[in-house]
């Protein structure tokens, strides 16, 4: 009985100061699911369209690449350019009527999370690659007031 309790002993010690020497390993990695931030907007061709155009958030000015990710906090022209198409009614019914200040605040999260309700995908308020692809987004030769809308590839 006095080798069991000495090996419990010593193996809950070396269990103890492994599990320290692991624990900065453990705490240090980033989230799995950290994604890019929208820093910019670009012109993106719309499927289908005879040369229409369609501004959106992307990773950066000209980047085309627009998968990323744009949530409470963020700032800048992609911002801006995602409240335009939020109010834009004609696209995304019934328009979400924000001020276009470009600071991602409750009122835009809370816009966004109403499009992804009507829209039926997850409703978590961030903007991301899937809430992208399934708006509707002002044609660039479009009227501020009466845009035709497009959408993303």
């Amino acid at each position: 009985m006095k080798r069991i309790r000495q090996f419990v002993a010593a193996t809950m010690t070396l269990a103890a100061a492994s599990g320290i020497a692991l624990l900065p390993a453990l705490t240090s990695a980033p989230p799995a699911h950290a994604a890019v931030s929208c820093t910019g907007t670009s012109l993106i061709l719309v499927p289908g369209g005879a040369g229409d155009s369609i501004r959106v958030p992307t990773v950066g000015n000209g980047t085309k690449n627009w998968h990323c990710e744009l949530g409470l906090g963020n700032t800048g022209t992609a911002v801006s350019r995602l409240q335009i198409a939020l109010n834009a009614a004609a696209c995304n019914p019934p328009g979400a009527r924000l001020t276009v200040d470009g600071i991602y605040g409750p009122n835009t999260q809370t816009a966004v999370r109403n499009l992804q309700r009507s829209d039926h995908i997850t409703a978590d308020g961030i903007y991301g690659p899937v809430t992208a692809a399934d708006m509707f987004w002002p044609l660039s030769t479009g009227s501020p007031d009466f845009p035709n809308c497009g959408f993303l590839p």
